[in-house]
């Protein structure tokens, strides 16, 4: 199989196994995270969540996405201080994953290669990158700025 096939095989099985897993209950989220959204005061469920660093030095945060309505939600950034930032809604189900530098980079390679799939992802520090889809084609990609202090897009992609 050429490596464009074995890309196209990995988005249809990801997307499929996104569609399977978005129709049941996602896992319990764990007691840190439990802390911080009660800290933080959100009582929306968790769709969906991942860990990650945001900040350099700041180990222990989260994304998440809150659902909000039947169709769709917010998602957001939950630290170990109590702060949240909000980084985008989506409609649909939520489908979000934290990557590392080096993770996002071989995902933009991957994206490169793609001829179905269009975009980029470009992170500029070595912090954790959150990707999340606002929509059922869209995907977006944020990190923490340590200069503009909030998180700023560093790229997405359409399938």
């Amino acid at each position: 199989m050429t490596p464009h096939g074995k890309l196209v095989l990995l988005i249809a099985i990801t997307t499929c196994s996104a569609s399977f897993f978005a129709q049941v209950a996602p896992p319990p989220a764990p007691s840190d995270l439990t802390a911080l959204a009660a800290k933080a005061r959100l009582d929306l469920p968790f769709a969906a969540w991942c860990r990650g660093q945001f900040r350099t030095g700041h180990s222990r945060a989260f994304a998440a996405a809150l659902s909000s309505t039947a169709d769709g939600g917010r998602y957001v950034v939950l630290e170990r201080d109590g702060r949240v930032t909000e980084l985008a809604s989506f409609t649909g189900a939520a489908d979000l994953s934290c990557y590392t530098r080096a993770e996002a980079q071989k995902l933009n390679g991957a994206i490169a290669r793609s001829e179905t799939i269009h975009g980029q992802i470009t992170p500029r520090w070595r912090t954790t990158v959150v990707c999340a889809f606002i929509d059922a084609t869209t995907a977006m990609c944020w990190q923490y700025s340590p200069a503009d202090g909030e998180f700023v897009k560093v790229g997405g992609w359409v399938t």
